[in-house]
Order: C-alpha cells, then structure tokens, then sequence
C-alpha cells in the first residue's frame, strides 16, 4: 500500500508538472489587436507583457502612418511570436498560418533582448496583405525607415540610397524589372510556416536595398496616398505603376536612378564604406555595417 500511495504521488506530480510546462507554453498576452506569445520557452510573465505592450505600440504607429486600421474585423487579431535570433540575426517574418477562412496572420520575430528589427516593416505586411513582393518589400522598408529601427536590414544602419549608389557604382545593381513578386527573383525561397530560405544572401542585399530605396523615392516624389493606391489597384492589376502614376516602371526607375546621382557627391564617403564591405563580402557587409553605425556616435 506504501508503495502503491508512493507511485500515486509520483504520478501526480509527474501530471503536474506536465500540466504546468503545457500551460506555461501555451501563455500568451492579448492586446486589443494582437495575441503575443513567447516562442522561447524561457520568457518571464513581466518579459512577455512588456514586448506585447512594444507590439501593440507599433502596430498602431503603422496604423497611423498608412491611415489603415489593424484588420481585425476581417482577418481577427495579429499573432506575434517571439523568439531566439535566427542565425544570430534579429529580423522579422510575416506570413498566414492556417488554411482557409481559419487562417491567422502571423508575425515571428527573431531577437528581442536587444531593440526589435524589421518589426514596422513586417507589421505593414500584416495590415496591408500584398502578393507582390517588391511592393510589399517597398512598404515594409519605408514604414521601419520612418517608424523603426535604423540598423535593420537591408539599411543595417545607413541610408538606402547609400546602398543603392554602393552596388551601382560596384556594378552589381539588379534592374526593377528582374525583380519578380515571387522569392525566387529575390534570392530567396519559401519553405512553408514562415521559414524563408535564402538562398543567394548577396542578391537578397541588393534587391531588398533597391526595393527600400526605390520606395522612399515613391513616397517623397509621389505622396502616400499613390503609393497606397499603388498597393490597392494591385489586387486587380499586375504592377499598376503606369494607371497610378502615369509612368511605366522603367520610366520611374530612371527618374529615381537620375535623382540618387545628381546627390552622390554629398554621398562619397558613406557609399565609398559600404562599397568597400560588400566587395570584400557580401554576405557580411550588412553585418559590418551594423558595427559601424553603432560606434558611430
């Protein structure tokens, strides 16, 4: 009977102990528009409550930036995971989880001990859904170059416009139009569930610094509002550019292009940097970037 009682116990708190790390993984922090949850197993309530409170401060700074509202209504509250560095390197991925009408939009974020990256930018995703990834890529970069965090990729602490002179002036600079709105044109490929394989880490540099760059051009040309009309008319039209902006892509390529040159001069050192880091290594040259500009006062 002894033993029998001594394995009863044993059972229980075996069972306990269960039920106590199948809730612990299960917790999450609802927000009025997010439901943010710890990917790492190893986050303290207070940790947890304090990046849902970040999130959801961010999310209703894009919110205001693009004049949109989070979606909720029609596609229910945004998932926010956080979770350990992928790779070593803070980012940010968004994609639907689910299938059909049950499916969620989902924001994973890599790296949180240190200030978030790529947040703004994948959030943008989240409340505008596009299929097209340059302008996808075009709104997320803009909205972490005005609301985010400077050494997020692909600036990695300096200026779009930096890189972009940068890979032109080193000859690697890949024309708008090879970029395709799949990942595949992008260096990239989607393995499913948000995992994002890169596959040519230097054209996913390039491509994501033009698209950034390309982007900010668009916004302090054109205003916000042709670049949201832009992302609309997307759904019913393959890349509008000529219905929304009376040009062809090519055309606005070379207005773009024409307007980063006549500013280069005012440019010189900090293009003469980074060309320098991504004709060493391309892989590293974000990384090595990021060092700089945060020993630069």
């Amino acid at each position: 009977m002894v033993i029998r009682s001594l394995l009863g116990a044993s059972m229980l708190a075996v069972w306990l102990l269960l039920a106590g790390v199948a809730q612990a993984a299960s917790t999450a922090v609802e927000t009025r528009d997010l439901v943010v949850s710890d990917g790492t197993g190893n986050m303290s309530d207070a940790r947890l409550n304090l990046l849902a409170e970040q999130a959801q401060g961010m999310l209703e700074r894009v919110v205001a930036f693009w004049s949109a509202d989070s979606g909720v209504g029609r596609f229910g509250k945004i998932r926010v995971v956080f979770d350990v560095p992928r790779r070593g390197n803070y980012s940010c991925v968004f994609y639907w989880e689910g299938r059909g009408p049950e499916r969620v939009r989902t924001v994973r974020v890599f790296g949180c001990d240190k200030p978030l990256q790529m947040l703004a930018h994948k959030l943008t995703s989240a409340v505008l859904p596009q299929q097209d990834k340059l302008i996808r890529n075009m709104m997320g970069i803009l909205a972490e170059e005005q609301l985010g965090n400077p050494l997020t990729f692909p600036r990695c602490g300096y200026g779009g416009d930096d890189w972009v002179l940068a890979l032109l002036y080193t000859g690697v600079y890949i024309p708008l139009s090879e970029l395709g709105p799949d990942h595949e044109s992008w260096g990239m490929r989607d393995a499913g569930g948000g995992r994002l394989m890169v596959l040519d880490r230097a054209k996913q540099h390039r491509s994501y610094a033009e698209a950034g760059s390309f982007g900010h051009h668009l916004y302090q040309t054109y205003g916000l509002g042709k670049i949201l009309r832009l992302q609309r008319l997307s759904h019913e039209l393959r890349r509008p550019w000529q219905e929304v902006f009376g040009l062809s892509l090519p055309q606005l390529e070379a207005e773009w292009l024409a307007a980063l040159r006549a500013g280069e001069q005012a440019r010189g050192t900090e293009v003469s940097v980074l060309a320098g880091f991504f004709n060493a290594d391309p892989v590293t040259a974000c990384a090595r970037a990021q060092q700089l500009a945060s020993r630069e006062p």
